[in-house]
């Protein structure tokens, strides 16, 4: 959808006030509304789905597609459904805001991700790019700074990094299905320095057969080093795929066995 963000005075109030201005195919000339304003929706013919005005997956969508309603009622009567991800029908909805910030490691540049309620992302910056497209199709918002979950992980990393720090306490907001939630938690129950393999976690969950669908799950997850999927390998002892590539894989590993041997000598 074409969009054009513009600004205008409010006599009355006399401040400046955002609104959205589009051309509709629907309706003549030019439609101007405000952003949250509950009374006009559009919707994509293709998908039969109606949405907000803002709503981020409204941009993909091609202009022979849409079509405007006055309502979301006058949406559903013409075989209309509410999209998901921005919930059209859902009073002040506010999209959740995920903050990001770099985290400079001896084994190379992490973005860090945190929510109001804990840490949802610790990746390698090549790998992030895949996490930020994922949180824009469920519209999440994004942005950079600091937030006191960032602050305490980034000085989390950096006393396990310096070997100084052998489980991680901040508060982690873990986005997953329960498969996924259940693996990661096992995850964390692996003492630092040991391995596991993929079988033995499948086992450890009562689904001995489920050994491929533990890799996804570890191949999965979001908060890396932290939630130590690095500690996972193939049953004959050898390094296996590894989001952050397998150099760091063993760079991690090797850090915690130093770390365990000059706490033995």
């Amino acid at each position: 959808m074409s969009l054009m963000f513009a600004t205008m005075q409010m006599p009355s109030k006399g401040k400046l006030m955002f609104v959205w201005q589009w051309q509709a195919t629907r309706l003549e000339g030019t439609m101007t509304i405000e952003p949250n304003s509950a009374g006009i929706i559009y919707g994509c013919r293709t998908t039969r789905i109606y949405c907000r005005p803002d709503c981020p997956a409204g941009r993909r969508m091609k202009p022979e597609n849409e079509v405007y309603f006055q309502s979301s009622e006058e949406a559903r009567a013409n075989g209309y459904r509410p999209c998901k991800v921005c919930k059209p029908d859902a009073p002040h909805f506010v999209p959740e805001t995920f903050f990001l910030t770099s985290y400079h490691s001896p084994l190379g540049t992490y973005i860090l991700g945190s929510s109001q309620q804990g840490v949802v992302c610790v990746e390698t910056e090549d790998e992030a790019p895949v996490r930020l497209a994922r949180w824009e199709r469920e519209g999440i918002q994004t942005q950079e700074g600091s937030s006191k979950h960032n602050d305490a992980v980034a000085g989390e990393l950096d006393e396990y990094f310096a070997g100084r720090l052998r489980e991680f306490s901040v508060p982690l907001d873990l986005r997953g299905t329960p498969f996924q939630r259940q693996v990661w938690d096992l995850l964390r129950s692996i003492p630092y320095g040991e391995t596991r393999s993929y079988s033995q976690i499948a086992h450890a969950l009562g689904r001995p057969a489920a050994v491929r669908a533990v890799g996804g799950a570890n191949a999965s997850n979001p908060v890396s080093i932290v939630v130590p999927c690095h500690r996972v390998i193939g049953s004959d002892g050898k390094l296996t795929g590894y989001g952050g590539g397998l150099d760091r894989k063993e760079a991690l590993l090797n850090l915690e066995a130093g770390v365990l041997r000059r706490g033995a000598a």
